[in-house]
């Protein structure tokens, strides 16, 4: 009992793994050109550079939520894209120094935390993409060895699939087992009645 039980947790933590790991490929590959994939208003980004050490360093992962522009504050860390030329709308992640308005739109000023200057372009607040609300470095570099095909394939996505695949063989193989016990029940059951029966009526068949 013990055993179909602990089968049958491990086949749905399987199936619940795929089912989100689909969902979220979807939800990358739907998003627009442009754009970062977002999953309840949640993004998660990878930090590349160093502007924002020692407070995020390289390869730290950041979790961003969407924010609306009029809720943020100066000191707020925003992932944004950026309109340097230089950066060509990549997203880029520094701190609010200072907000101000400009023909009724808010506007954000912002600079690294390792960086000497604020940086060279404003942030207008339809470029924000949301606000840091987490971070980890260590799930930041071990998400960059999962992104490597060398890695993710061998170590994360066969071991997966074989998992998978070796939970629904016993699933299978315990459903055939349940369902052969259940008409050897069903048949002793049967035998067992009709032996009642017969020596029902040898009793009542003596004098």
């Amino acid at each position: 009992m013990i055993k179909k039980i602990l089968f049958g947790i491990i086949n749905t933590l399987s199936v619940l793994i795929i089912v989100v790991a689909v969902f979220v490929l979807c939800t990358v590959i739907f998003t627009r050109s442009g754009d970062v994939p977002s999953v309840f208003g949640y993004t998660a980004l990878r930090v590349t550079t160093g502007s924002m050490a020692p407070t995020y360093d390289v390869d730290t992962l950041i979790l961003v939520k969407k924010t609306d522009p009029a809720q943020i504050k100066e000191n707020d860390v925003i992932s944004f894209y950026s309109q340097d030329p230089a950066l060509d709308g990549a997203v880029n992640t520094h701190r609010v120094v200072k907000i101000r308005q400009e023909n009724n739109a808010i506007v954000f000023v912002t600079k690294g935390d390792n960086n000497n200057v604020v940086d060279s372009y404003d942030v207008p607040g339809e470029y924000l993409i949301g606000k840091v609300v987490a971070s980890s470095n260590k799930l930041g570099k071990f998400s960059r060895l999962v992104a490597n095909p060398l890695i993710f394939i061998p170590v994360i996505l066969i071991p997966l699939i074989i998992i998978l695949f070796s939970n629904l063989f016993e699933t299978y193989r315990m459903a055939k087992q349940i369902a052969k016990e259940e008409e050897e029940a069903a048949v002793e059951e049967a035998i067992r009645k009709i032996k009642a029966r017969q020596k029902e009526k040898e009793n009542n068949s003596q004098p």
